[in-house]
């Protein structure tokens, strides 16, 4: 079956496709992408016994053959994702693929009537994310984004503890990523013929045609503007949709970026160190990525801090800790000008001071929290992987469907497009649309390489 006629025929067959599953049915599942995350779902799928996989699916034949034999001979490889889609035995898909293959085929899998798990950064440009909301909402699909973070319970609790009050307004909140692969990064490998058993150009899909390099597959095609938007669609998606959640928002007003590639030797496109700044409504967070310095900031090497007037929340995958803010009488409590001329200022200040000071005594704003020893990942992101098998079943809505995570993505791919024109790029997030600039706009949208396109829903 050619694709167009696969879209006309999935398209005909009306907006509900698939089978309803009674409570004690097995989820039937097929997993397309087969690098490191899709084998890590593979891995935690065969261990649940409410699944049964059907199908693996990658244009290289060695990571086909490799899942086989992982599920243990009883599957079916594919190197075509649209033979998978054809199949009406397999209620739901696993999109592991890299980035900009995401959309397409997770909109495709709507239309054959499949539910979708789509790993994170849900999307490569921002209108992918509008289709691919309209696709799960028009055939009715149960839908996930890999953001694994919001299956964690300390990042729950973090949640409630910001929103209660507890450390206070948070007026600024910063997230960031620290290593050090300098000078060499990813190397400057030159372009080579395939390895056997790969189909490039299904590799490729919808990006432009160029020859094969073993930098733009697997891992390091992150570093890449075709495929991916570096590390601010890849940890950045994960840090901007906790921000998201434990603030209670959805969409920045403006976001602007300074950086690039500063240090290493290598052949990526993206930015090798960065800070970007996003403004939204009563805050402003901050992303920092760098490749060049691995000092830790407040003791670890990535995290997110909120910063409240009562206390600072600082999480990462592992812990959460609240240090409290310590509020003293203003009188020598560092202000150095004031100290300095205290004997000068003292009258002016005296008939003011002793009020000021019953108001503001010395006192601990909160209490102390701090939690160690968690593990988010394997074991959040089992949690996250059964929460979409278990709404498959219920038809109930996942712990991070795709609008929490085109919202969240949206707020990163603002961030490459402040980083690509160097402009502060403003936001409307009721139209979806970038404010007053006609060429940052063009980048919410791409050319998708024939035959290849955005399906229509």
């Amino acid at each position: 079956m050619e694709r167009r006629d696969f879209l006309k025929t999935a398209a005909a067959a009306g907006p509900f496709l698939g089978k309803v599953l009674g409570a004690n049915d097995r989820v039937t599942i097929a997993q397309i992408g087969l690098g490191a995350r899709g084998q890590y779902e593979t891995t935690i799928n065969l261990a649940n016994s409410a699944v049964e996989i059907l199908a693996v699916c990658d244009p290289y034949e060695a990571l086909v053959d490799r899942a086989i034999k992982k599920v243990g001979g009883k599957v079916q490889g594919y190197g075509d994702f649209r033979r998978v889609l054809d199949r009406k035995d397999i209620d739901a898909v696993f999109v592991s693929t890299p980035d900009h293959w995401h959309a397409p085929i997770s909109i495709m899998a709507c239309m054959a009537g499949k539910d979708v798990y789509c790993e994170k950064p849900l999307t490569h440009v921002i209108d992918e994310g509008k289709t691919m909301i309209a696709a799960a909402r028009r055939y009715n699909r149960v839908v996930q984004t890999g953001s694994q973070q919001r299956s964690a319970p300390h990042f729950a609790k973090a949640q409630q503890l910001v929103q209660s009050g507890y450390i206070g307004k948070v007026s600024f909140v910063e997230s960031w990523n620290c290593s050090n692969n300098y000078p060499e990064g990813c190397g400057n490998p030159p372009d080579s013929d395939p390895p056997a058993g790969l189909n490039w150009d299904m590799y490729l899909g919808p990006a432009p045609k160029v020859p094969y390099n073993v930098n733009r597959f697997i891992w390091n095609y992150r570093w890449f503007w075709d495929y991916s938007g570096g590390w601010m669609t890849d940890w950045g998606a994960h840090h901007m949709d906790s921000v998201h959640q434990i603030m209670g928002v959805d969409a920045p007003l403006a976001v602007s970026s300074s950086g690039g590639k500063l240090g290493l030797q290598d052949m990526r496109e993206v930015p090798d160190c960065f800070t970007t700044v996003f403004e939204y409504p009563g805050f402003v967070t901050t992303y920092t990525h760098t490749l060049l310095n691995d000092y830790p900031i407040a003791n670890r090497v990535y995290g997110i801090m909120f910063h409240g007037t009562s206390g600072t929340l600082i999480i990462d995958r592992e812990s959460y800790e609240v240090v409290p803010q310590v509020r003293r009488p203003a009188y020598g409590n560092g202000d150095m000008l004031a100290e300095v001329f205290a004997d000068w200022v003292a009258p002016l200040n005296e008939p003011h001071k002793s009020a000021f000071a019953q108001s503001f005594p010395p006192k601990q704003l909160c209490e102390p929290i701090h939690v160690d020893g968690i593990r988010l990942d394997p074991n959040i992101q089992i949690v996250h992987v059964h929460n979409f098998i278990e709404c498959v079943k219920s038809r109930q809505k996942t712990n991070a469907p795709w609008d929490i995570g085109h919202k969240s993505v949206t707020a990163c791919h603002l961030g490459v497009i402040a980083q690509r024109t160097g402009r502060k790029i403003r936001w409307d997030a009721q139209a979806e649309q970038i404010i007053g600039d006609p060429e940052a706009a063009k980048m919410m949208s791409k050319i998708y390489r024939a035959p290849w396109e955005m399906p229509k829903v």
